[in-house]
């Protein structure tokens, strides 16, 4: 079995797979586009479907058509956003507003080496721009009308995302007016343990959840496509890993990070 260090410490998925072969730039709704199909080729994996059963049932969730297409979109988005994850968010406070501008724009303007290797942090946010980030990508993948993304304040001074689920059509089963999971986006007030549907905080505290619906990035912006090259790179080879390697790995990622930020005089937590 692989350690969590070597999992975290793995090179990105072989050269032979390129989602953007022969590109220097990648518009935004590419990298989406691409995500979403990596999305529909996790579908297949059982180990997978075995989690997400879990979640909806753990939730009270009857299954049907929609909800696991949306759960896929939903986890690949998580994985990707959080902190420590898979695209190298770091979190540090930043005092900035909750959208994820400034993350678009530390994406913009870093700089690759000629072997395009990818620096263990690839952008500074705090836990409400991750939140945003998050809610970005998951409605760019593409979420059916029954899926909505939003951020929630368990405290004054703390945010992460819930993923609001509405009602199945009629016949589909019994199921409560609304469903709330809540997505943490980062692991401020949580133990290393809690991950995509944690019970460290109730979303019902705040009476409505309103669905992100700022366009933080244009469609057509243009990426470097080294950077959108590695992130899809990044879900294909992490995204169907077991949910508690994924959360190992993120915390070692996490430690890493800390540690740099430490040596170099810039850790504020």
């Amino acid at each position: 079995m692989a350690t969590a260090a070597a999992v975290a410490a793995r090179p990105a998925a072989p050269a032979a797979f390129d989602p953007f072969p022969d590109r220097e730039k990648v518009p935004v709704r590419d990298l989406f586009a691409a995500l979403s199909r990596e999305a529909d080729r996790l579908s297949t994996s059982q180990l997978v479907r075995d989690e997400y059963q879990r979640l909806i049932q753990a939730h009270g969730l009857p299954d049907d058509s929609t909800l696991f297409p949306d759960y896929l979109r939903v986890r690949i988005a998580f994985e990707a956003t959080r902190a420590g994850g898979l695209w190298g968010l770091q979190w540090r406070v930043t005092d900035q507003l909750p959208q994820s501008d400034r993350i678009w724009a530390q994406w913009d303007a870093l700089v690759l080496p000629a072997d395009g290797a990818l620096p263990p942090s690839t952008a500074i946010a705090e836990c409400d721009e991750l939140s945003a980030l998050f809610a970005v990508v998951a409605h760019g993948m593409g979420l059916s009308s029954r899926s909505r993304v939003g951020l929630f304040w368990p405290t004054s001074t703390h945010t992460v995302a819930v993923w609001t689920i509405q009602p199945a059509p009629a016949g589909s089963g019994n199921m409560p007016a609304e469903v709330r999971i809540v997505v943490p986006t980062s692991q401020i007030f949580l133990d290393g343990a809690q991950s995509l549907g944690t019970r460290g905080f109730d979303p019902w505290t705040q009476p409505k959840v309103f669905p992100y619906a700022r366009r933080d990035i244009a469609e057509d912006h243009p990426l470097p496509a080294a950077l959108a090259r590695y992130f899809v790179q990044q879900v294909r080879r992490h995204a169907s890993d077991p949910q508690g390697l994924l959360q190992t790995a993120r915390n070692r990622r996490e430690y890493d990070q800390r540690m740099r930020a430490r040596d170099a005089g810039e850790d504020r937590r």
